[in-house]
């Protein structure tokens, strides 16, 4: 039995609990990647947690155990993969980037992601790549193949259980064929929105991500299936990704990649609250019990605590004075969702231009029309406020006025829109 086929028998089931094992992990594998017992112990410890939460719902609850063995599996595949067939661990990846944007959540990332992949010349992981029969690894070439993943995935969107979920949630975070590479650090354990699921009330965010970001070999992990993708199909220039969550490892991020070249993507802080509260209740809405009351005003906390250490992450790196953080510095780009929406493909251009990258007139014609075929909202569209949320804008100033200055201060002051107006994502 495939891990597809696995994946397809534990959502026609509801399941209660699931066992994690590491019984198919072969020995040299064991030997070669000794941080597979912390991955274990993270996976079992989530299993526990999901267990122990008398808010989730039954399909909620089979939704996570069945995503938790998932993505064990999976990793535990990629591991005997890696020892079997050693000699891409050792072949280098492209000199240049990767290219990495790692601004906060809901800051237009999503819509340059998927400009930035339109460079013929850069790859993009694939959601087939990370999520779908990780090994062994495809060709973006390789048609018959991916067709084969992708229809894997199209049966899993139209399933009775999952449809409207998928629907619901794709009007916040669209579907596209490439992915967040936040799908492969996933599989060693790291996943900080996995916070919604603790039983502790007293368990808050700042705790959560501290656990999570000590997990080094996380990198370690993500460098092996990155190596893994690039034996089989190496970009012409650079690797281009993206996670919401790289913005709390950037340093362990560059270690591993000492070329990135990063992407700080800024918005407007009014806008970008209550976007991702209305992301996180979308499914909180399918897979919890009491989403109204206890569940709702728990998990909206617990998002403010992770944004708002997000933002102090960032701070943090940004005004780090030592020698190789300052060499950082200089590949950095910083961009405005502002300017992002008003001229994409110019924004585009000026990170080409910054990075010494070829733009070419290929790259543009293909990003004038991905802009044509996915215009803003086609696959949905949320509408919300601060005041659902009971925000309002003066204290969102004062708490982040560090921020605001340093990032958005030539656009601050003329682009806010009102608390009382209703925002659309």
């Amino acid at each position: 039995m495939t891990s597809s086929d696995q994946t397809n028998n534990d959502r026609s089931t509801i399941l209660n609990d699931i066992i994690l094992h590491e019984d198919d992990l072969t020995e040299q594998a064991k030997k070669h990647f000794p941080y597979h017992s912390n991955i274990f112990r993270t996976f079992e410890s989530y299993r526990q947690s999901i267990l122990r939460n008398e808010y989730i719902a039954p399909f909620g609850r089979n939704f996570f155990l069945s995503e938790l063995q998932n993505l064990h599996i999976n990793c535990k595949r990629v591991l005997n993969y890696a020892i079997e067939h050693n000699k891409f661990v050792d072949q280098n990846l492209p000199t240049i980037g990767p290219l990495l944007i790692c601004g906060l959540t809901r800051t237009g990332t999503t819509l340059l992601y998927n400009l930035l992949a339109c460079d013929p010349q850069c790859r993009a992981p694939l959601y087939t790549d990370m999520c779908i029969d990780v090994v062994p690894p495809i060709a973006r070439s390789d048609s018959i193949e991916q067709n084969r993943r992708m229809d894997i995935f199209n049966s899993q969107m139209i399933s009775e259980q999952l449809s409207d979920f998928f629907i619901s949630f794709a009007a916040s975070h669209p579907n596209f064929s490439i992915e967040e590479d936040c799908f492969i650090t996933r599989q060693a354990g790291y996943f900080p929105l996995y916070f919604d699921l603790s039983d502790n009330e007293d368990d808050d965010a700042e705790n959560w991500i501290r656990n999570e970001i000590s997990k080094d070999y996380v990198y370690d992990y993500h460098e092996i299936f990155l190596r893994m993708l690039n034996s089989v199909d190496t970009p012409k220039s650079h690797w281009l990704l993206k996670s919401p969550f790289s913005v709390y490892c950037l340093d362990t991020f560059l270690q591993h990649y000492p070329n990135a070249l990063l992407i700080m993507t800024h918005r407007n802080l009014d806008e970008v609250f209550p976007s991702l509260y209305r992301l996180c209740l979308t499914p909180a809405s399918y897979h919890f019990d009491n989403t109204n009351s206890i569940s709702r005003d728990r998990i909206i906390k617990r998002c403010y605590q992770f944004l708002d250490k997000g933002i102090e992450y960032m701070m943090k790196f940004r005004n780090l004075q030592n020698d190789t953080v300052k060499k950082t510095q200089k590949n950095i780009f910083d961009v405005s969702y502002d300017n992002l929406m008003k001229d994409p493909i110019g924004v585009v251009q000026q990170i080409y231009d910054h990075f010494n990258l070829h733009f070419s007139d290929e790259m543009k014609m293909a990003m004038h029309n991905w802009l044509l075929e996915n215009p803003q909202g086609k696959q949905g569209r949320h509408k919300y406020s601060l005041a659902d949320f009971g925000l309002n804008r003066e204290d969102i100033e004062t708490r982040y006025a560090d921020y605001n200055k340093l990032f958005l201060s030539s656009t601050y002051s003329t682009n806010q829109s009102s608390s009382t107006n209703s925002i659309q994502s």
